[in-house]
């Protein structure tokens, strides 16, 4: 009898005793950290319009100016000496002025009007950061000169800051411009624009 109430007992202690639970977790996967955005490309700034493009001249216009003669030039006015050859240029001279400025030289030609007196005005004023100027105002600045006898057609200019100038000389012939450009420090185009003009008069374009 007293085994039979031991196994009652171990029965009972043991069967009472609660199932064991089971926790359950739910696991959320971490959202994948959202793509940084794109840095924004910055816009390339719109060219100012007063720095002209220097002007590109196709191949067949190159191949064309190259078939043209050099001027027979006149004596070299003093202090002018010959500059880097250049195989867009019949010439290139440096000349000097007060205090060591320094100017530049160069003799082109090409076929045509190379875009037309306004554009080509323009682009000599866009190189020392003067604003394009109407056709008006540029047919009103231009001087005349004389180059090989014939006429020609002068500008001259100067930055806002009276550092940087520009004396040009246009002359068309034969279908063709020739171009005459001195540019650099102001006091050295000063200098030299008197010579400049005695120059090119008394040289013989071909």
């Amino acid at each position: 009898m007293r085994q039979i109430l031991l196994l009652s007992a171990s029965l009972i202690v043991f069967g009472c005793k609660p199932a064991p639970q089971v926790s359950r977790y739910e696991v959320k996967s971490e959202a994948a950290p959202a793509a940084a955005p794109a840095a924004p490309v910055a816009a390339k700034p719109a060219p100012s319009p007063a720095v002209a493009a220097p002007m590109v001249a196709p191949a067949s216009m190159k191949a064309e100016a190259a078939a043209f003669d050099a001027p027979k030039w006149a004596a070299l006015p003093a202090g002018w000496t010959v500059g880097p050859e250049n195989s867009m240029r019949k010439a290139t001279w440096i000349v000097t002025g007060p205090n060591d400025s320094k100017a530049e030289i160069a003799v082109t030609v090409f076929p045509g009007s190379v875009g037309g007196l306004t554009a080509n005005v323009n682009r000599w004023r866009g190189q020392i950061g003067l604003p394009p100027a109407s056709p008006d105002d540029i047919a009103a600045s231009a001087k005349s000169t004389k180059v090989s006898g014939l006429d020609s057609q002068r500008f001259v200019m100067t930055s806002a800051d009276g550092k940087k100038s520009v004396d040009a000389v246009m002359t068309s012939k034969d279908g063709a411009t020739w171009f005459f450009k001195m540019n650099g420090e102001t006091a050295a185009v000063q200098a030299n624009s008197a010579a400049f003009v005695a120059f090119l008069s008394a040289s013989k374009l071909p």
